[in-house]
């Protein structure tokens, strides 16, 4: 029998029909200059799948680590009598769905959906990530009874690219383990910030007494307990299920803390493994955009050496000169989990143009310019960083009125670390905190707000990413004189990759954008605020930003150009 996690390799390696995957791998050889038309061959499962990715797979979809199980469970591998009502249904932007884990209890899949709802009518698969403005906690803490932001899609969040990496919307983690184990451990799972402790010798209990009979261990690891599993010495343990001596461990003997590492190590492998269509040089093939320039010999990503932001300058530079273009079309693929034609045309290169167009300060606003690729920059359409594009401006005045946001007192790094119940998030140091600033905007408190980076950038409960993030904020040109610019941070929120943006929707932290045209209208508006001094610490992206509603059209062709079948089959 094929293996789970193989079969899912496979998949997401041809993550389009079979004729148009092996069109993009021929060329793939072509763009790459070599002239023999010849298609590389895919990596094996056995050179790039550990066996810690499909145990990482089973603990990402294990319901039993949440507060509700440890306190409505009978034993530890007994169903619930009565599942958590938080997963009984999901809910989307049309409404409610039934929840895949109705009768369980939440878990990591509860939030970072894939083909739960493959085919379902306004629904459909997911790139890991949610249906909703906001996702939904098991039970309400504080002012809380949603989280403070909607899922990040995970497919590419951790694709290798130069500087740190950032995970959450704010940047609240610089690496997966860090992320698993806090989330275990949190409030997505029910626990609140007094019941750190709880949590970590609950997760450590499951591990302990799980017995291998779920269905969802005979599924992924072979009706192998997780102390069989980290043990590695059991004989029928196959070879793809086998860890290393050095990703061991005895849970017998192991501290409660150290069963939460392993766990976190094992799930952060399986969502390195998240990526887009890529063939065995790393190059994107995945959609019809990608597929267009290996047909016209574009450059299909930067040269050695070469940054990502002289790329896309290269690019649009190829792009605007290019003759006879060799559009991409029905003929050459189809998708299989969208109605939408496999397609990049003229409509899509006029995307494209405005896309990567750096327009100019003092030009006018009619340049169709979209200077997208300032943060989107390609090829992973990410530069894996924070901007402030005016969504957290829009949400307040939409509540509170135009101009609302301007005037709303955000304290100095003297007063929130003076007050710092009052403003910042909840920890176990200060389970009371109230998160004003990472909070929706509300008609009946107008102070609250979602100031994104701001509240963990010189955050002392949250020491792992401060130097990295340090780095970033007082990066070449910036000024950080003045609370080592922490007000610079406002509203910032991290760069989603725009691949397969079909299935990350609704758009934003906030979800309050749900067509390709909605977003790029929000930038419109959002832009010109910024050119007439109306949009606080607009980013210095959108001087170069001039946009009409001209544009949307084509720009919204581009973006649905970039999407791909994905999924985890």
């Amino acid at each position: 029998m094929m293996n789970a996690n193989l079969h899912r390799r496979i998949r997401r390696a041809s993550g389009i029909s079979r004729s148009a995957a092996i069109f993009a791998l021929v060329l793939s050889g072509l763009a790459a200059g070599c002239g023999s038309g010849k298609a590389p061959a895919f990596g094996t499962e056995s050179e790039s799948t550990p066996p810690a990715d499909t145990i990482g797979e089973r603990l990402f979809l294990d319901t039993r680590f949440s507060q509700y199980f440890a306190t409505h469970m009978t034993a530890v591998n007994d169903p619930l009598s009565v599942g958590d009502p938080v997963v009984s249904t999901v809910e989307t932007g049309n409404g409610t769905l039934p929840g895949p884990f109705a009768g369980q209890s939440i878990n990591c899949r509860s939030c970072h959906f894939v083909t739960e709802f493959q085919g379902v009518p306004h629904a459909g698969n997911r790139t890991y990530a949610d249906f909703t403005t906001r996702s939904p906690i098991p039970r309400a803490m504080g002012t809380f009874d949603h989280t403070p932001r909607n899922s990040m899609q995970m497919v590419g969040s951790l694709q290798p690219h130069a500087g740190a990496t950032f995970l959450h919307f704010d940047g609240e983690f610089v690496t997966p383990e860090s992320l698993v184990a806090a989330t275990m451990t949190g409030r997505n799972f029910g626990w609140d910030p007094t019941q750190y402790n709880q949590a970590v010798a609950h997760i450590a209990r499951v591990v302990r007494e799980d017995d291998g009979s779920s269905q969802l261990a005979a599924e992924r690891t072979n009706g192998l307990s997780y102390g069989t599993l980290m043990l590695g010495t059991d004989r029928r343990i196959t070879s793809d299920l086998l860890l290393p001596p050095s990703q061991r461990l005895d849970v017998k003997t192991a501290t409660d803390q150290q069963i939460v590492d392993e766990i976190a190590m094992m799930v952060s492998t399986y969502m390195r493994d998240l990526l887009f269509s890529q063939d065995e040089f790393g190059r994107y093939i995945g959609s019809p955009y990608d597929n267009f320039l290996r047909v016209n010999h574009l450059p299909v990503q930067p040269l050695a050496g070469e940054t990502k932001a002289d790329y896309n300058k290269r690019l649009f530079n190829e792009v605007t000169a290019l003759k006879n273009p060799i559009y991409i079309t029905a003929n050459d693929g189809s998708f299989r989990y969208h109605d939408q034609a496999y397609q990049f045309g003229p409509q899509e290169l006029a995307g494209l143009i405005v896309f990567l167009k750096v327009g100019t300060a003092n030009g006018g606003d009619d340049q169709h310019a979209g200077n997208c690729a300032a943060c989107h920059q390609a090829p992973d359409f990410t530069d894996f960083l924070f901007h402030n594009t005016g969504v957290s401006q829009d949400e307040y005045d939409n509540v509170h009125g135009a101009g609302a946001f301007a005037n709303l007192h955000i304290p100095t790094q003297a007063e929130r670390t003076a007050n710092f119940d009052q403003y910042m998030p909840a920890s176990s140091a200060h389970p009371n905190a109230v998160e004003a600033f990472r909070h929706a905007a509300s008609a009946s408190n107008s102070g609250l707000a979602d100031l994104g980076l701001w509240n963990i950038y010189m955050n002392p409960d949250k020491p792992d990413p401060q130097i990295a993030l340090g780095a970033v904020v007082c990066s070449t040109g910036r000024d950080c004189s003045v609370d080592r610019g922490l007000a610079s941070t406002i509203a910032q929120f991290k760069t989603p990759t725009l691949r397969d943006l079909e299935d990350s929707a609704p758009y934003f932290h906030n979800g309050t954008r749900n067509k390709f045209e909605d977003v790029v209208a929000f930038y419109i508006l959002s832009s010109q605020l910024a050119h007439n001094g109306a949009l606080r610490h607009a980013p210095p992206e959108f001087a170069n930003m001039h946009l009409t509603q001209d544009d949307i059209a084509a720009l919204a062709a581009f973006l649905k150009s970039l999407t791909e079948d994905y999924d985890d089959a």
